[in-house]
């Protein structure tokens, strides 16, 4: 349950972040992540009940399960840098008009957003896998 109410925090976070945007593109995103969402803990859900992952553990299941999880956090946490950078690259664009000044800044929201892409892979590994061996 609280990994279906993080995916669902998660879209509502979405939604804020592209509610100035146009119709098309919030609703082509947002779908793409609720379809994600769904594909996710439908396999989730899938490998945990298929290899007793909470009872007695088959052979290969924790290493499936890690692979799932590995490969849906990419497909989630990429495509959400991608959008949070673009909502900073607009920011930034309209606010400063120095060109120096907004190259700087470019390249400090970068490291940012590359530092806080590392820490939100281990959160999202920790969430939906865990300390599993």
């Amino acid at each position: 349950m609280f990994k279906i109410i993080i995916l669902i925090v998660f879209l509502l976070f979405m939604y804020m972040i592209l509610k100035n945007e146009k119709k098309a593109v919030k609703f082509t995103i947002l779908t793409y992540f609720t379809l994600l969402s769904i594909v996710f803990i439908t396999g989730h859900y899938y490998i945990t009940t298929n290899y007793q992952l909470n009872d007695a553990p088959v052979e290969g299941g924790f290493m499936k399960l890690g692979s799932w999880v590995d490969i849906f956090s990419h497909l989630f946490i990429i495509p959400t840098f991608l959008a949070l950078f673009y909502k900073l690259f607009q920011f930034v664009r309209k606010s400063i008009e120095q060109r120096w000044v907004r190259i700087v800044l470019y390249i400090f929201w970068s490291l940012v957003l590359l530092g806080i892409y590392f820490l939100s892979y281990f959160f999202f590994i920790l969430t939906f896998y865990g300390f599993a061996p």
